[in-house]
């Protein structure tokens, strides 16, 4: 049996949990803890580390816990997470694309990233959903590295809605459908969609802190007053004629619901984001975590909203706790204690989707600690070869001093030769640069022709083109601008079914080998009527093109020398 420490890290809040693991087996809990962050030390990398090793330290001495081996959850606002599709062509083509769309869509340069990927769901259609996940190496580092002051080594850095989404998938396995995970924290909620083996996930900046600050607003309080307010009297509204008798209470309840309307709003156009650019189902049922959703009626009100079951998530129906434990109390801290549960299940099982956004430095030093053994046998052996080497070298050293003389003869001879090689290295290299152009303009001439050909191709018959000019981006052709004309009493003839005539003429240039396969990047940027005439303009944009590999004539020569 093995000892594993957990830690949450939020934006104000951290959970520490203590598991017992077993290699196929599922972990047991055997203590946990909280701990408060300063507001906003998340956005100082340079003392969050600071911080957080201060209050972790603080967090062990009090709860007993003792330093180890560390796994961690990021909170969802310190991790940026994007959901692409890639042809399903390959490992190594997958990794290609998966990282050309890491560059497109990280929102700040891969050298400050930390970035990890995970397959989601079976490919379809010839196409795999991938999630990204990445974050800022100097926020990841500066967690370490307070982590490692403080005693505890990170083993993995995980994200706070994956592990969610592993602790649902491993409490709850018989669920059926989509399930939606409400995650109401402090400074923000996660809404994490399982169905099946597929996750999509987002964070919205809406949650505790914000109803906290709304009802300081209303009451004219301060943020502490505010928050003791809502944890002692608050409650979520009900529809309809719901009141309260106490009239400050009643106030409240309505300010909360409020915040819960503000949120549930941006809860129906996660769902709709899902089932449209996801290709997911509809929940058919929610799942409540994170402190803020212990509030009262907070149940009721998602079930109105969403017209779908909601319950508690139970993070406990398959991973063991103590029995000797406060009932009341562990009950009131279980809805913050999912993510660690998710995060002690990747020690000694393999969970469906595994992201790890550890810095290579802790990588490098944990793959010191295992080589230790080695070394120490390596060092050994070392010594001993080293007495042996004193020996071969006073036995050697004339044989090398002859040996080096004979050398030093035929490096003058060689040196002499030296001019002419390199005389003739550059005279190559000049004529792989010119040769190299003329390839360039030779394929910028056969992608010309190729354009021609498909606007040939994709322009029905009765149509006209009246302008046809490149698009470029420098010395780089990007594509061709057209203006495309028809007859008026020919527009229905020669549109495709449901389609108008531009965007019949979009589809089929979209169809061409040679142009974007989207219609989306074929934009129809003019359209003008008259009642004998239409004309509108298209933007028809190159599909990309891999950059042509460089000559390798000159490596080769050098190789032969």
């Amino acid at each position: 049996m093995e000892r594993i420490l957990t830690l949450n890290i939020g934006a104000t809040r951290l959970a520490l949990a203590e598991f017992e693991v077993r290699p196929g087996r599922g972990p047991s809990l055997t203590r946990y803890t909280f701990g408060d962050l300063p507001e906003g030390a998340a956005e100082a990398p340079e003392t969050f580390g600071i911080e957080i090793e201060q209050a972790l330290r603080g967090m062990m001495a009090a709860s007993g816990i003792r330093p180890g081996r560390i796994l961690v959850a990021l909170s969802g606002q310190m991790a940026f997470p994007r959901f692409v599709k890639v042809l399903a062509e390959g490992e190594e083509k997958m990794r290609e694309q998966i990282r050309f769309e890491v560059e497109q869509n990280v929102p700040f340069p891969l050298s400050e990233a930390i970035w990890d990927d995970a397959l989601v769901g079976q490919p379809n259609a010839g196409e795999q959903h991938v999630m990204i996940v990445a974050a800022r190496s100097d926020l990841v580092g500066a967690i370490a590295k307070g982590l490692l002051n403080a005693g505890c080594e990170p083993e993995l850095v995980d994200v706070a809605p994956v592990a969610l989404y592993n602790t649902v998938r491993f409490n709850y396995p018989d669920a059926d459908g989509c399930t939606l995970v409400v995650d109401i924290g402090a400074r923000c909620t996660n809404l994490v969609f399982v169905e099946q083996d597929r996750i999509f996930y987002r964070t919205i900046p809406v949650a505790g802190n914000t109803i906290t600050s709304e009802i300081a607003k209303a009451f004219g309080l301060s943020q502490e007053e505010a928050e003791t307010f809502k944890c002692e009297q608050g409650l979520v509204a009900q529809g309809g004629a719901f009141a309260v008798d106490d009239p400050d209470v009643d106030r409240l309840s309505k300010v909360i619901r409020n915040v819960m309307t503000r949120l549930n709003a941006e809860v129906t156009r996660s769902i709709a984001f899902y089932r449209s650019q996801q290709e997911g189902s509809a929940p058919t049922r929610v799942l409540l975590s994170g402190a803020s959703s212990q509030l009262p009626y907070m149940q009721n009100f998602f079930e109105e909203k969403l017209q779908v079951a909601a319950e508690f998530l139970n993070p406990f129906q398959t991973v063991a706790y103590p029995t000797d434990i406060d009932a009341d109390q562990f009950g009131r801290d279980a809805f913050s204690l999912p993510v660690l549960v998710g995060l002690a299940l990747r020690r000694g099982l393999t969970c469906p989707v595994e992201i790890n956004l550890v810095s290579q430095d802790i990588t490098a030093r944990k793959e010191f600690r295992r080589r230790l053994p080695f070394f120490a046998i390596a060092a050994a052996g070392l010594v001993f070869i080293m007495g042996i080497w004193l020996v071969y070298v006073g036995r050697m050293g004339a044989l090398y001093e002859q040996q080096a003389e004979r050398i030093r003869q035929r490096i003058t001879a060689y040196e002499s030769q030296k001019a002419r090689f390199d005389k003739e290295d550059k005279a190559a290299s000049a004529a792989e640069a010119r040769a190299a152009a003329y390839r360039t303009l030779m394929e910028s001439r056969q992608t010309w022709l190729r354009m021609l050909v498909a606007v040939n191709k994709a322009i029905p018959e009765g149509l006209w083109v009246t302008r046809l000019s490149a698009r470029r981006d420098g010395q780089t052709l990007r594509g061709l601008d057209l203006s495309v004309s028809v007859w008026k009493d020919q527009e229905g003839r020669l549109s495709a079914s449901g389609k108008t005539i531009d965007e019949t003429v979009a589809a089929k240039l979209a169809g061409q080998d040679v142009f974007a396969a989207d219609v989306k990047d074929i934009p129809i940027s003019k359209k003008t009527q008259s009642p004998w005439m239409t004309s509108f303009d298209i933007t028809a944009n190159l599909r990309a093109v891999e950059k042509p590999k460089e000559a390798k004539g000159r490596t080769a020569r050098r190789s032969r020398r």
